[in-house]
């Protein structure tokens, strides 16, 4: 029997008000949220980032560390190589990273994670910036994989140390600071990597060391003093005065029976079955449809295109006359357009739900590509300035920035930007620019933190660390294929790259509007059983019947002393 965030009965018998699991926003809790997150997805947003603005004094100086190890010069395939290696091998320590979320988080708990975490960040941040000083790439490399095992590891387990220390009535919001942390990452690693910050020649190995040293020794100063996940402490640890206690602290309030109930319900069923291991979770016929809601999610979020966005948007504002020079305040503008939306989402996820802010944002994103297929398609085949019929140099051949052509004087050539470059078609970058900005509002509110949320929501204690390894995993494996295919499927076919993106966007909000439920508000407890996840075939209380494991028969008592099989 367990309580609704009403203080509701929820067994058929009669209603009586009780007290209800809902809480209130306190300082302790407060502290608990910002530290967890500036120290952990600050720094995932920051990696993604960071490397963007340096990108060619870092190619130069892999140059020269190349000359410095061998004693000849780094071909341009060779360096493409090297800098495709940097850039991709981070999904790689990713992926390993969400494949330590489960062992670390069950066995020295959440905050212990958290805290353990800060030795990747602390070690990659020392390779990255001594590298310069050792004249080596290869610790760039190194660094880069380390640090994507942090920000493996820190979007896995963060997420659930939030879920497990909020009251449903909040969980929501701050379920989004995660990623609300993330963006403001991206934002502060687009900042200072302007030029005249530390974005030169003389000061960017210091892009490599801020971004973690920082935020990585603020939460080792103040973590420890901040406290563990009741729920781990009550139902991984069997420590229910531990788990009374912080909850006091937490809610503010000596009364917390309700909450403690609620967790005696899930403990009760935790002891009924193991803790679920990855190949157990993908097993059980009663947990695969959360699964596969959270796992589809997670890929429709990596495949919904927001990388193409940003890949493009740098082209669109300088079609719309936006000068070179300023190309990287517009890209900052669109980061900060990013983190106020999704401050938004904070605040209104607990108020219309999960599934509305999912649903409705994915509809506009399938418009919005729809529209900027047709746009950057029109833009691209209606008007250029060197080397095609409808430009104002048809006979000339376009060398990067360079038109070679031929007049009645002789040959000779010209740089693009001393052309007369007037399009008259410049009109359609603009309405590109307002579409870009409108997605960007859409993903930020949706589909940008919500995947996270609502894997940690749709399981219970025993299977939540799984669950967050295997929807972790998906996340990197489709970061990865984005960032290996997208240039090579944009250089073939160009803005028509929006029509797979598109699809895929429309496909998730079918997927989502069907299948997906609402768990806006609602216990943990509750969650199972809206998937139907109550009862074994049998009619035995479980908790949740998984044939994909044998029961343990030393956790549960003999009446419930049935068998499984694999």
């Amino acid at each position: 029997m367990s309580k609704t965030a009403n203080g509701k009965m929820q067994n058929g018998g009669p209603k009586e008000e009780v007290q209800s699991t809902d809480g209130r926003m306190t300082f302790l809790l407060f502290m608990s949220v910002f530290i967890s997150v500036f120290g952990s997805p600050f720094q995932y947003g920051y990696s993604t980032s960071v490397v963007n603005a340096p990108a060619e004094l870092m190619q130069d100086f892999y140059k020269k560390s190349f000359y410095n190890f061998t004693g000849g010069e780094l071909a341009d395939d060779s360096l493409t190589v090297l800098w495709s290696t940097t850039v991709s091998i981070y999904c790689l320590g990713g992926l390993i990273g969400s494949l330590l979320v489960g062992p670390l988080a069950s066995k020295i708990g959440r905050k212990g994670a958290i805290l353990f975490n800060n030795i990747f960040s602390l070690s990659a941040a020392a390779l990255m910036f001594g590298a310069r000083f050792a004249n080596s790439y290869h610790m760039i490399i190194l660094g880069r994989t380390i640090v994507g095992i942090h920000n493996g590891l820190s979007i896995g387990v963060v997420p659930m140390y939030l879920s497990e220390i909020s009251p449903p009535n909040l969980r929501g919001g701050i379920g989004v600071t995660s990623q609300l942390l993330t963006t403001v990452g991206i934002l502060v690693a687009q900042i200072l990597g302007l030029n005249f910050i530390l974005g030169n020649e003389v000061v960017w190995h210091y892009l490599l060391l801020v971004g973690y040293v920082i935020p990585s020794g603020i939460q080792l100063l103040i973590l420890p003093f901040l406290p563990e996940s009741p729920r781990y402490l009550l139902i991984d640890k069997d420590s229910p005065d531990k788990a009374r206690e912080v909850l006091q602290k937490l809610r503010g309030e000596e009364n917390v029976e309700a909450v403690l109930d609620d967790m005696r319900v899930e403990h009760e069923q935790q002891k009924k079955e193991p803790t679920m291991h990855i190949f157990a979770l993908l097993k059980s016929r009663t947990l695969r449809s959360q699964l596969i809601c959270c796992v589809l999610v997670m890929a429709g979020q990596q495949f919904s295109g927001i990388n193409a966005i940003f890949f493009y948007s740098t082209s669109i504002y300088e079609k719309a006359g936006v000068p070179k020079e300023y190309s990287p305040y517009a890209t900052i503008g669109t980061g900060a357009i990013n983190v106020f939306m999704t401050i938004v989402s904070v605040l209104v996820i607990d108020i219309t739900g999960r599934k509305v802010l999912l649903t409705w944002p994915l509809v506009f994103m399938t418009f919005a590509f729809g529209i900027l297929t047709v746009t950057q398609g029109l833009s691209e085949y209606l008007y250029c300035v060197c080397g095609c019929s409808q430009g104002i140099t048809p006979n000339g051949t376009l060398v990067g920035d360079v038109c070679h052509f031929v007049n009645e004087t002789g040959a000779y050539e010209e740089t693009i930007a001393n052309l007369n470059t007037t399009d008259p078609y410049a009109w359609i970058a603009y309405l590109s620019i307002v579409f870009v900005i409108l997605y960007i509002i859409a993903f930020a509110v949706g589909l940008g933190p919500i995947p996270f949320i609502i894997t940690t929501e749709m399981f219970r204690q025993g299977a939540r660390p799984a669950a967050m390894m295997i929807v972790g995993s998906t996340n990197w494996i489709s970061n990865f294929i984005v960032g290996l295919l997208f240039p090579i499927a944009q250089d073939k076919i160009g803005a028509f790259v929006f029509l797979f993106f598109m699809v895929v966007c429309g496909l998730t909000c079918v997927f989502v509007w069907i299948k997906v439920p609402e768990t806006k508000h609602k216990t943990f407890e509750e969650i199972q059983r809206m998937f139907g996840g109550q009862d074994d075939d049998a009619g035995n209380d479980w908790g949740v019947a998984n044939d994909g494991y044998i029961p343990d028969p030393s956790k549960k008592s003999s009446k419930y002393a049935i068998t499984t099989s694999l």
